[in-house]
């Protein structure tokens, strides 16, 4: 099928629109991963702070390479479950909740990675199809 010059701009409007959809998902799912990295390094100093015996002497991070000292009194620690609300709860519960967030995370990326490669394979089929036309115009 030959397209005429008006089909050809559509065609590539529409490759545009897909090429910018795909970026956007690829930003989506590095956002994702870098999640999922930072849910594992917390997951790392949950499984840390378990082995710390009460009354230990900790450095607490305050921002960006500044530190306070402080001591453990308890085993409890303090969520923010959302709505300015927090709650105690123990290491094992807080990894189990990390866990769980992560775990959606992973749905999702995987769920995202499918949106990317549907993106790739429609831009591919226009690509092709511009390409055909192209050629078949030129014969």
């Amino acid at each position: 099928m030959v397209l005429n010059e008006e089909q050809m701009k559509e065609k590539y409007k529409e490759f545009q629109y897909i090429q910018k959809q795909i970026e956007q998902v690829s930003e989506h799912i590095e956002m994702l991963n870098q999640q999922r990295g930072e849910l594992d390094a917390t997951i790392s100093a949950m499984n840390d702070l378990v082995l710390v015996e009460p009354n230990s002497e900790i450095l607490a991070p305050i921002a960006n390479g500044i530190f306070i000292k402080g001591t453990i009194t308890d085993k409890k620690l303090v969520v923010n479950v959302g709505a300015d609300t927090t709650v105690e709860r123990t290491i094992p519960e807080v990894i189990t909740l990390l866990e769980k967030q992560k775990e959606e995370i992973t749905e999702n990326t995987v769920n995202t990675e499918k949106i990317m490669h549907e993106l790739t394979q429609h831009a591919m089929t226009i690509f092709r199809d511009v390409e055909e036309n192209v050629q078949q115009t030129e014969e």
